[in-house]
């Protein structure tokens, strides 16, 4: 005899209600395969949609990773579960991933194949769980849940596995357009930034300064552009190794950031030169407590794997644009000039170039 677990009610078979709920499907293949979705908005569409298909009080798409199963999107009473992860190890999910059948449970708390305190959890005492195939690969499940046992039908598994079936290969296809999307925006991103510190790099830092002349331009207001410089960091190269050196850099990059204001724009140019765009300045003493912040960040000493303990100091020039007529160029050679008479004067400090 089969046991109560995998016993599937038979239901009600109304014609009318099958023609409707495979025009709802259809429906909805058309709409997300031709409509523009990020893959968070698309997972959400699927799951209210199933929901309202079946006799579930909330429906999942979990999707493959690694060893485990992620709620990627949720509805009902599934809803405030999303992003839990669920191991793949003996649960109906994993199951299914690894059979590739449609799987059943007609009575959690009676059936060994689930996870049952996350069953309880999230109030599953009935369930059908789908894998969802992209080119033969199961990239994850489709899932319905309901608070109450021998909840769903034969038939809603059927609707359900048609529904899989559809929605196989456009999530796999949303799934692609994402990680491509991701990549074009690690590429980007490593084009414009540090890949050390993940600052700027002197690329952006060109083009934000471009643009903060331009605004500067149409508000006459006050912009300072500061170049700045590690004391004595090949000393600190040669003597600890490079390995130190980058934690050196990473370590000031995240001390500067963290007392600049959050319209300004820190960049590294390369080896120990920073560089600093602030903007809205009032006088040319807002720029001068900013470059003091950036002195007094770096006083506290580093400590190293060792414990030991390496101080270091910055020194920096300042140049400001007052006029309408300011360029990038000349802006840059004058932050240059007054850092070279901060180190003149002893490092550790700061100059501004004359007005």
């Amino acid at each position: 005899m089969p046991k109560d677990s995998d016993r599937i009610s038979a239901g009600p078979s109304d014609p009318a209600t099958r023609t409707q709920q495979l025009r709802t499907i259809i429906d909805i293949q058309s709409m997300l395969v031709s409509v523009e979705f990020d893959l968070s908005s698309f997972l959400r569409i699927v799951v209210e949609h199933v929901q309202q298909l079946t006799n579930a009080s909330g429906a999942v798409i979990e999707l493959v990773e690694d060893t485990d199963m992620v709620y990627g999107a949720a509805s009902g009473t599934l809803a405030p579960h999303v992003g839990f992860r669920l191991p793949r190890a003996n649960t109906l999910s994993g199951l299914c991933v690894q059979t590739r059948q449609i799987l059943q449970s007609v009575d959690t708390s009676l059936d060994p194949r689930v996870d049952a305190v996350t069953c309880r959890k999230i109030g599953a005492a009935s369930m059908i769980v789908v894998p969802l195939l992209r080119l033969g690969e199961t990239i994850g499940v489709l899932k319905v849940v309901s608070t109450v046992s021998h909840a769903f039908t034969e038939q809603e598994c059927q609707t359900l596995g048609l529904m899989a079936g559809l929605l196989g290969a456009a999530l796999g296809q949303q799934m692609e357009i994402e990680k491509r999307q991701q990549l074009e925006k690690r590429l980007q991103f490593m084009a414009q930034n540090d890949g050390l510190t993940g600052l700027p790099n002197r690329s952006l830092f060109d083009d934000r300064l471009a643009q903060a002349l331009r605004r500067t331009h149409r508000t006459q207001g006050v912009l300072a552009v500061m170049y700045i410089d590690i004391d004595f960091f090949k000393s600190v190269n040669d003597q600890y190794g490079h390995a130190v050196g980058d934690a050196v850099l990473q370590i000031f990059a995240a001390r500067a950031s963290a007392v600049i204001r959050s319209a300004d724009t820190l960049a590294r140019l390369g080896g120990d030169e920073f560089a600093l765009i602030a903007e809205n300045l009032r006088t040319y003493e807002d720029a001068e407590n900013i470059a003091a912040k950036l002195i007094a960040a770096t006083r506290e000493a580093i400590v190293l794997q060792d414990q030991q303990q390496l101080n270091i100091s910055v020194s920096i020039g300042i140049a400001l644009a007052f006029e309408v007529t300011a360029e990038s160029i000349a802006l840059l050679r004058q932050a240059d000039v007054a850092l070279y008479e901060a180190k003149k004067a002893g490092r550790n400090c700061f100059r501004r170039a004359p007005n």
